[in-house]
């Protein structure tokens, strides 16, 4: 008999474990299987719910593409319609967009949600779907966007809008002077982008807002500084010379800014206001050779002195003072700074002078002389003239409109050497208290230019004979007071010719008004006569006429005067080469035209001047 071998039991334990395992195995697998199937469901997760900015809200939980894209789309067609977008802009302005105009795109809102779920991680899908875990996404209920039709018709209310809007930016300007320049800040100008606000305007319709405020964007004008300015403006003086043909080469003047003070004074200055800056001159450097200079006669002029010994004696001194009186390129000259105060502490003789319409005694009387006849030679020179005020009362020794009155301290005469060249003043008298006073101006002309003046008498006006009682003059007598003068409105043209004596320019060179002054003439009030009933013999007395003059008195004469190169504005100018003239002459007013307005306002210096 054969022996059998017992059989080994399966611990239970085990068989529980493997079966838990199994059944573990088996779970973790149909979760997994679920994860899979839950990724490629193309289905939404749960918890996604498209909003917008309003409250509207639509489930999309397990919805496939197709439901999903068909419930955002009959939601937001629903509200599109129904939408209005206010765009505000300008000062009170306003247009308005319909929602109309958009189509809805709801592809945008669905993508998002499936954008959502392929970034959840992969064995979180499972516990998402299932419940077991929540993670709420919501989605904008805003894609939407312009039809065709409806952009075209945006654009045209953006366009629109960006026109009435736009400002284009003005640069800043700037005119030079002889002093100064003149700058007149620019301004900013505006601009919308039309391309972001139509982007805009599109959002916010998607969005449903119901107001859109335009803000335009700021074009700036040119940059304006102190330094910008100092280098537009900058001239790099620099020396006369030869050339290679032996020709002189004309000087350059240097012209500058202060680029600290030209900002203080921009700064300074409101918005928009113009601003005036000081320009800087520096003279260039000279030839150590002056030989190549003061060839040329620029201007001549010759006048006669009155016989007053002192007022003779203190036209010669003033001469000295100017004569041998070098003036660089760009430099200014000074009459009172070369001359200095005309008064008895500087050498200077009393004589007479005109003060509130009278002619008193005074120190330096008869200055006013040499500083006309300079001014002379600067416009015949042609020189810029800096500052040059004309006399009260026509002088009788050089034209009308070509006169220079000084007033120390605060009248001067100046002019700048606005030639290449130096220039050199020649001034003397001769013949003694009848001589003549001659002063010349020598420089550098080499291309022949020419100058002469045209001088327009627009009005005249004749001097009266007044009569003041006086019981200091004896019967039978009278006294004259007063001397008189003609009163006359003059205007000056500069005329500027070339070699062959063609007409480079005519320019207005100056407004000048000389008032009239009555002959006041003193009688004996007990006698008879124009002025009235007296108990006496009337008295001889003059009759109102002018003056008797030299008619020769000595100016310098041209044979050849120039012509109006403008002959319909007046047939018959003055015109002056180097011009001869009459004391106090009796001219007719001139009728013109194209000429400026005429300033009759008085200086101020007139009206309480005292004048050589």
């Amino acid at each position: 008999m054969e022996e059998s071998t017992p059989k080994k039991s399966i611990p239970a334990g085990l068989i529980a474990g493997i079966t838990a395992a199994v059944l573990v195995v088996a779970a973790v697998g149909g979760y997994f299987g679920l994860c899979g199937w839950v990724q490629s469901n193309d289905q939404l997760m749960p918890g996604m719910v498209a909003r917008d900015d309003k409250g509207a809200a639509v489930d999309l939980s397990r919805l496939t593409r197709d439901d999903a894209l068909a419930a955002v789309t009959q939601e937001m067609d629903q509200r599109l319609n129904d939408r209005k977008l206010t765009i505000h802009y300008g000062e009170d302005q306003q247009a308005e967009l319909s929602g109309e105009l958009m189509t809805c795109s709801p592809e945008g809102t669905v993508d998002v949600g499936f954008s959502a779920k392929e970034s959840t991680p992969f064995w979180k899908l499972g516990a998402l779907w299932l419940g077991l875990a929540q993670e709420p996404h919501d989605l904008p209920l805003s894609a939407a966007a312009f039809t065709p039709e409806g952009q075209a018709e945006a654009q045209k209310v953006i366009q629109s809008i960006a026109g009435e809007l736009y400002v284009e930016p003005v640069d800043f300007t700037y005119e030079l002077g002889s002093e100064t320049v003149v700058v007149t800040p620019g301004a900013d100008g505006r601009k919308v982008d039309t391309g972001a606000l139509l982007e805009a305007v599109e959002s916010a319709l998607a969005q449903g807002a119901s107001e859109l405020t335009v803000e335009p964007e700021s074009v700036p004008s040119a940059e304006l500084s102190g330094e910008v300015l100092h280098n537009l403006v900058y001239v790099e003086p620099k020396a006369a010379g030869v050339d290679e043909n032996g020709k002189l080469t004309p000087a350059v003047i240097g012209l500058s800014v202060n680029a600290e003070e030209a900002q203080s004074l921009l700064d300074a200055a409101a918005p928009g206001e113009p601003v005036t800056i000081p320009l800087e001159y520096t003279p260039p450097g000279t030839s150590a050779d002056e030989s190549m200079y003061y060839k040329d006669l620029l201007a001549s002029v010759t006048t006669n002195m009155d016989g007053v010994a002192n007022r003779s004696f203190n036209v010669n001194r003033a001469a000295e003072f100017c004569n041998g009186k070098v003036i660089q390129p760009g430099e200014v000259f000074s009459y009172l700074g070369t001359i200095g105060s005309p008064s008895a502490s500087n050498g200077y003789k009393t004589s007479t002078g005109y003060q509130n319409g009278e002619t008193v005694p005074m120190d330096g009387g008869g200055v006013c002389q040499v500083s006309s006849s300079l001014y002379y030679c600067a416009v015949y020179s042609n020189l810029e003239i800096v500052r040059r005020a004309c006399h009260a009362f026509s002088t009788g020794y050089i034209p009308n409109g070509l006169d220079a009155t000084i007033y120390y301290p605060s009248l001067d005469f100046q002019f700048r050497n606005s030639t290449g060249y130096p220039i050199k003043i020649v001034a003397y008298t001769e013949g003694g208290a009848w001589g003549k006073l001659t002063v010349q101006f020598y420089g550098s002309n080499p291309d022949n230019i020419k100058v002469e003046t045209q001088r327009y008498t627009q009005s005249s006006t004749g001097w009266t004979t007044v009569y003041e009682p006086d019981e200091s003059i004896p019967q039978g007598t009278t006294k004259v007071k007063t001397t008189p003068y003609t009163g006359y409105v003059v205007d000056v043209y500069r005329c500027v010719y070339d070699a062959g004596g063609n007409l480079i320019s005519r320019t207005f060179e100056n407004h000048s008004t000389y008032a009239k002054r009555d002959k006041v003439i003193l009688y004996n009030p007990l006698d008879s006569g124009p002025w009235g009933e007296g108990t006496a013999q009337p008295p001889v007395t003059e009759p109102p006429v002018e003056p008797s003059v030299d008619p020769n008195p000595g100016a310098s004469t041209d044979p050849n005067p120039g012509v109006d190169p403008n002959p319909s504005v007046d047939p018959n100018p003055s015109v002056d080469p180097f011009p001869s003239f009459e004391p106090n002459p009796e001219p007719t007013p001139t009728q013109y035209i194209d000429l400026p307005p005429i300033d009759t306002t008085i200086p101020p210096w007139l009206s309480n001047p005292t004048e050589g």
